[in-house]
């Protein structure tokens, strides 16, 4: 049966995958770089963060002398452009489902606590969420390395799930990635961080379009 649905934030629960792109291009520009077009923000966004600059073609040279100001940009911008995201659609039935059914709803992500909390009170979520494992306030491992699945494993473990309790869903590679490796059923959902294709060469267990198909899943996934 399962018992807990780990979500990815960014581009899953929250639509902010235009307003992400905003503030990439952004930071771009204020170093002299060319902005980039969705498309192509989609076909190299990856974590961690160096990963996907040194994808959009930025040299060694250019990320030691304006990386923090590139950082520095996008989080200003971004915050202000995230303001007028709306969640995914589907994700408020969802998350009414869950609750209803008794499955715990956990996000499992890159950002920051502080602002993931003010914008689940801004959309009126917060209450389907029984936590949030993601970063402090200036804890930027994500340009590095990858870390936010240590979190959620340890939550589980917590808990005490066996990792077919437990469905990780996502907009990227990212997620499906870590449910492939820690035994957990994979949702990928489409319109977000990344291209359809490249989530498909992943091969999720399920792809979705609408997080309300998740509903589905589940009832397929306990009926097994």
């Amino acid at each position: 049966m399962i018992k807990l649905v780990a979500f990815d934030w960014n581009g899953t629960l929250l639509s902010d995958t235009a307003p992400t792109l905003r503030a990439e291009n952004e930071a771009l520009r204020a170093v002299g770089l060319k902005p980039i077009t969705i498309l192509k923000f989609r076909q190299t966004f990856d974590i961690p963060i160096m990963t996907y600059w040194k994808a959009l073609g930025l040299s060694e040279l250019v990320l030691k002398r304006h990386m923090q100001t590139i950082e520095d940009v996008f989080h200003l911008n971004y915050e202000k452009f995230a303001n007028q995201a709306r969640t995914r659609a589907g994700a408020k039935e969802l998350l009414v489902y869950l609750g209803g059914h008794k499955i715990q709803s956990v996000i499992y992500s890159n950002h920051n606590i502080p602002n993931i909390h003010r914008q689940l009170v801004r959309l009126d979520i917060g209450k389907f969420i029984c936590k949030i494992l993601a970063n402090d306030i200036g804890e930027n491992k994500q340009v590095m390395e990858r870390h936010k699945e240590k979190r959620l494993l340890e939550f589980i473990r917590e808990r005490g799930f066996s990792p077919r309790q437990v469905i990780s869903i996502g907009d990227t590679e990212e997620e499906i990635q870590v449910g492939k490796q820690y035994g957990y059923h994979t949702v990928a959902i489409t319109g977000g961080y990344n291209t359809t294709s490249r989530l498909k060469k992943q091969h999720p267990d399920f792809l979705i379009h609408n997080l309300a198909e998740v509903k589905g899943i589940i009832k397929k996934l306990n009926n097994a």
